[in-house]
């Protein structure tokens, strides 16, 4: 849904689902491997399968409400990915890299298991927006009134609650560690998005002014959702964590 303000004010933003779909079109093969990396419910990648293209998902838990279940496979507790060295050609996380406590060994095992040339496409929010300094402050309240706050005003499920860092989430973060994991930067796509102020019309339109307003004073000030891209070197190898042990 596009706000009339919103269209007014970030006139060629798009809806930031429709960004990060549109890059993972843009990366996906026309027959290969696609990892949905903190994968969750394991739904977010289903109109890109095909006869060629297999979607796998890797995640901590296995949630609930799982799809796909004879693709997914658990992640290791530390972080390791269960597939082999250069097995992907596209690794997409959504919503994630807020939660990630060890960014470069985060980076690091996505590398290890993209094949050379392979991308990587990071979907989340930037640390650089005053949303993410109130949903820090929300995270200071106890777990469980936290998950009570995030259900009644997203309803969002606590199995869908995590701990967030923010590690990842500004450009120069990425473009520090990018260079460290052998996973250049290649370009990141901003989106301005009121949603979390869905609950409220007046606050959704405030939220719109104040982000035109804050984008003047650099990128992604206003702007609350980003997608970034990587591209793996052609040739390069690196250690798993598992041989890193």
């Amino acid at each position: 849904m596009r706000f009339p303000l919103l269209q007014r004010l970030f006139p060629h933003d798009g809806h930031h689902v429709a960004g990060w779909q549109e890059e993972v079109y843009s990366a996906l093969p026309s027959g290969g491997h696609v990892l949905d990396l903190g994968c969750g419910a394991f739904n977010d990648l289903d109109a890109f399968r095909s006869a060629t293209v297999e979607v796998w998902g890797s995640d901590f838990a296995t949630h609930s409400q799982l799809a796909h279940p004879q693709w997914f496979r658990p992640l290791s507790p530390e972080g390791y990915i269960p597939f082999t060295n250069s097995f992907f050609d596209v690794v997409f996380a959504n919503m994630v890299a807020e939660h990630v406590e060890w960014p470069e060994r985060f980076l690091g095992e996505i590398e290890r298991v993209l094949r050379p040339g392979g991308t990587l496409i990071l979907h989340t929010l930037s640390a650089d927006h005053y949303v993410t300094y109130l949903r820090r402050l929300i995270g200071l309240f106890p777990a469980w009134l936290n998950e009570k706050l995030v259900w009644r005003l997203y309803g969002r499920s606590p199995e869908d609650t995590f701990k967030t860092y923010y590690r990842l989430n500004t450009f120069s973060a990425l473009a520090r560690l990018s260079r460290r994991t052998g996973l250049p930067l290649q370009r990141m796509r901003r989106y301005a998005d009121p949603g979390y102020f869905r609950f409220s019309g007046w606050l959704m339109n405030s939220a719109i002014l104040i982000d035109r307003f804050l984008e003047g004073w650099g990128p992604g000030r206003g702007r609350l959702y980003f997608t970034a891209i990587f591209r793996k070197p052609e040739s390069t190898t690196r250690t798993s964590l598992s041989q890193a042990a």
